[in-house]
């Protein structure tokens, strides 16, 4: 995978960076500091100092809780476009939560300090990335509407569109998008037993939604789970 530029970014329209004029974003670039992140790559561990943003650019993150056993709750999956991370006021507070790549992902890390600074000479940017923030938790209390009131077949199509969104694709019919994910990592991101989860994706399976290839899952119509995740209703569609 190779590095995108910001001037190519597919998702720098959505981005807090959608007001900089092209010459200012070699000012952006010294911000900040891009990588690449492979599949299951920790970006941040939860009670690590919050000393910077992250804005995924391409890929996948899951934003997930530990308890005192080891046990990983998964909280939410991050697309293109979202800022990850807190920026609390006083310097030295802990991340609430981890991020971990759940695909190949690229992402820019912006430190506190440098951050700051931008902002004052760029104050649309941080208006930017107060509405991004603001994004972050409508979506978490949106998944809290949604696992008590949305049934687990709307919850799996609407997660699959995240992904698939995640890895760059759009509402194409004809589209073969391929996931790496494994069934238990699925339940877990829409609150299910793995045995439902498997159930789910061999309702998808039999209406020609996906193709399932050991931990492949290959969304063979998009605009068709698109559908489903809206009306969330996979069985008797």
């Amino acid at each position: 995978m190779r590095k995108v530029p910001c001037e190519n970014c597919a998702i720098r329209d959505a981005a807090c960076i959608v007001d900089l004029p092209t010459d200012k974003l070699d000012a952006f670039h010294e911000c900040g500091a891009t990588a690449i992140y492979r599949g299951r790559q920790v970006v941040f561990h939860e009670g690590e100092p919050a000393d910077g943003l992250y804005i995924l650019c391409v890929g996948a993150v899951k934003l997930y809780q530990s308890d005192r056993f080891g046990r990983e709750y998964i909280l939410d999956v991050a697309s293109p476009g979202d800022v990850l991370g807190e920026l609390p006021l006083e310097p030295g507070e802990p991340y609430s939560v981890s991020a971990e790549a759940l695909t190949e992902s690229q992402l820019c890390y912006l430190p506190r300090a440098r951050l700051l600074e931008f902002i004052q000479i760029h104050p649309m940017t941080g208006v930017r990335l107060v509405a991004a923030l603001s994004k972050a938790l409508a979506s978490a209390r949106r998944k809290a509407r949604d696992l008590a009131l949305k049934g687990a077949e709307g919850r799996l199509a609407d997660l699959l569109m995240r992904l698939v969104r995640g890895e760059g694709a759009g509402v194409n019919g004809g589209a073969q998008i391929t996931l790496s994910y494994s069934r238990r990592d699925l339940a877990e991101m829409i609150g299910v037993s793995p045995e439902t989860a498997i159930r789910l994706l061999s309702a998808l399976k039999r209406r020609g939604v996906i193709a399932l290839e050991g931990r492949q899952i290959i969304v063979s119509d998009v605009e068709k789970l698109l559908r489903l995740a809206q009306r969330g209703d996979i069985d008797s569609g």
